[in-house]
């Protein structure tokens, strides 16, 4: 073992020291929506062969996983090396700054130091309310659409759709009563009609600019380019269906939920639904679901054309040799296998991505089976970088994979985490052969737990659940996920407020009192809240003060108390359709109301929690951490 570990730090060092001549710059290649349907990972109908080339040049991770697969927070745990479950970042709504103000995200901890930063395309998610992270780059970022047609016919003549409002923050309060745009549309176009080829050739101008900028002032480069394709809809040129005859494309091998899974593990429709012909309910034609997978891979033989140009642009500025690039999909995505299309689950077709790494000193075509988390990419990059480990004011879950890039049967983990909440927070480990997700409640610890446990073994497609049959493994990896922290935004480790029951009230156009008691000593989080992004209230505590948010179509209006506060504290606030007030003991601060809420919000009531998108101004839960003695909701009385 001695002599293994020696040898080791020998092949450490000098792989280290081919970097510290000069400094390696980074492209980082994010893909939307991108599981590793590609040659590469030996799908066979797959047409990508710019990326199997990207694979041949450095090391492929064949278990590699998102940490929660749907946009935001999987961008998040990327760019902070942090759990969403560390964070609290787990809605696409989230704002990063909001949470963690002082974060040093990747790109940040390359321009400490001395690399020049810059994105474009799909890094963070901007829409849903999200602004991305204009802080996390030196320049600004060069935004592009993500939901795009060409085709008037796919937007019933040129109208705004659903999901393009939400992708671009508009109407977020009137999304149903939009249109559904096409899931999918072929015309005769060129690859810059569509957002990707655009991306793809800005990005070769800042790689020309950077080439000139090295040569003048030795500066690196941290250029991350994100693409949208597969993300639906699968919006491509036609030349790229035209690569595969759809008749021979794999359908679902299995299409029915896992026998014996809990129902908050399962999903039926969501996103999908939000496009035609998609039905809303009820089972798909076979032709819609062949469209469907289709759709898919043209898109991603789309995206790859587009990222061989990036790639072949870097040989051509003979940059290849002093760059680390890193490919990743930010979570994989479901072809109606279990039944299910898209993400947003923690089954093995959302979570498993690819990642693949070439940079100076990765031994070409190479592949490993080391478990592989996307928090690992930050300490990875910042190491093969040779820049000193990231201490940061979040916390980094990942571990670095450069023992992995220099010998692929290295082991630096031995699990994969990730997480999804649906109601209740799903938390997962993967290992080499099994898969337990385990289901509590975020709000309330005494509600029953909910288990599954699936053998890739003997069951690669997840038929069914053997929680209740292999207890033995069961506690192995129950004792594994007991070793992580109680997930940021959970009540596991405080008070149960679940005991103070108050009915949903009934709010639109009605003046609302809130009147709560608690004993507090450093409080945050939130007493009451009821709404979301678009209209509701919050009674919560900021820094130690009291603060009482009404939100009217998606703007906040706070009341906040002048000093922070402890002990037995009686707090009162309400709005009517003139005023807004705050009171702590009898002691009231007042201003102008932003008027009464005009519809009722779908989001329910919540006592010491938030449990879905922020009512007022923070990010959801936002948990109590202190005592509610009593709280009660009056409405459609005088103040």
């Amino acid at each position: 073992m001695k002599t293994w570990i020696t040898t080791c730090s020998i092949f450490l060092t000098l792989f280290l020291g081919t970097l510290s001549a000069k400094k390696p710059n980074v492209l980082l290649l994010l893909v939307d929506d991108l599981k590793p349907a590609m040659g590469c990972y030996g799908d066979v109908n797959a047409h990508t062969p710019h990326m199997d080339k990207l694979a041949a040049r450095g090391m492929r991770f064949d278990l590699a996983y998102c940490n929660q697969a749907v946009c935001a927070p999987s961008r998040f745990t990327l760019m902070l090396g942090s759990h969403s479950t560390s964070t609290g970042l787990y809605g696409l709504g989230n704002h990063l700054r909001k949470t963690i103000p002082d974060a040093v995200t990747l790109p940040q901890y390359f321009a400490k130091h001395g690399y020049r930063t810059e994105s474009l395309g799909k890094i963070f998610h901007i829409g849903h309310g999200n602004l991305g992270d204009p802080e996390s780059f030196a320049t600004p970022h060069f935004h592009d659409l993500v939901i795009e047609y060409l085709d008037p016919a796919s937007t019933d003549g040129g109208k705004l759709t659903r999901e393009e409002a939400l992708f671009t923050n508009q109407k977020l309060g009137q999304i149903r009563s939009l249109p559904r745009g096409a899931a999918y549309e072929a015309p005769v176009a060129k690859d810059s009609d569509y957002a990707d080829g655009r991306v793809a050739a800005e990005t070769i101008r800042r790689l020309e600019a950077a080439k000139k900028r090295r040569s003048s002032e030795d500066t690196p480069f941290f250029i991350a380019s994100g693409f949208v394709r597969p993300h639906l809809p699968f919006s491509a040129p036609k030349r790229y269906w035209d690569l595969f005859d759809p008749a021979k494309l794999p359908m679902p091998e299995y299409e029915e939920y896992p026998k014996d899974a809990p129902a908050v593990a399962l999903k039926r429709g969501g996103e999908i639904a939000a496009y035609k012909p998609v039905p809303t309910s009820g089972a798909y034609s076979e032709a819609l679901k062949r469209e469907l997978i289709h759709g898919y891979y043209a898109s991603t033989a789309y995206v790859d054309a587009q990222i061989g140009k990036v790639l072949d642009a870097l040989d051509r500025l003979e940059l290849t040799e002093n760059t680390i690039i890193v490919l990743w999909g930010d979570h994989g995505w479901h072809l109606g296998d279990l039944n299910i299309w898209t993400k947003h689950t923690n089954f093995e077709q959302a979570n498993r991505i690819p990642i693949l790494i070439s940079a100076p000193g990765v031994k070409a075509g190479t592949s490993t089976r080391q478990l592989t988390e996307s928090v690992d990419i930050y300490p990875t990059i910042a190491q093969l970088a040779g820049l000193p480990k990231p201490q940061v004011p979040q916390p980094i879950d990942g571990v670095s994979l450069v023992p992995v890039l220099q010998n692929p049967k290295a082991r630096v983990r031995d699990h994969a985490y990730h997480a999804y909440p649906r109601g209740k927070l799903g938390r997962a480990i993967r290992t080499d052969r099994y898969r337990l997700v385990q289901w509590r409640s975020l709000r309330n610890a005494s509600q029953t737990v909910e288990l599954e446990l699936y053998d890739y073994a003997n069951d690669s497609v997840e038929r069914r659940n053997l929680a209740a049959e292999k207890p033995e493994i069961l506690k192995e990896l129950l004792n594994k996920l007991d070793q992580y922290p109680t997930p940021v935004g959970a009540s596991w480790d405080q008070q149960d407020h679940s005991r103070i029951q108050i009915p949903t009230p009934q709010i639109a156009n009605k003046s609302i009192r809130i009147i709560a008691e608690v004993e507090v000593h450093k409080p945050k989080g939130v007493v009451i809240a009821q709404g979301g992004r678009e209209h509701g209230y919050a009674l919560h505590f900021v820094g130690g003060r009291p603060a009482f948010d009404v939100r009217v179509n998606g703007k906040v209006h706070r009341l906040m108390a002048k000093r922070s506060q402890k002990g037995t504290l009686k707090l009162e606030a309400s709005f009517d359709a003139d005023s807004m007030k705050l009171g702590v003991n009898g002691k009231f601060t007042q201003s102008k109301s932003p008027g009464l809420i005009p519809v009722q919000p779908k989001d329910g009531l919540d006592v010491g929690f938030d449990d879905q998108s922020a009512a007022g101004d923070y990010a959801a839960p936002n948990p109590f951490n202190a005592t509610i003695l009593s709280a009660k909701v009056k409405t459609g009385l005088r103040n």
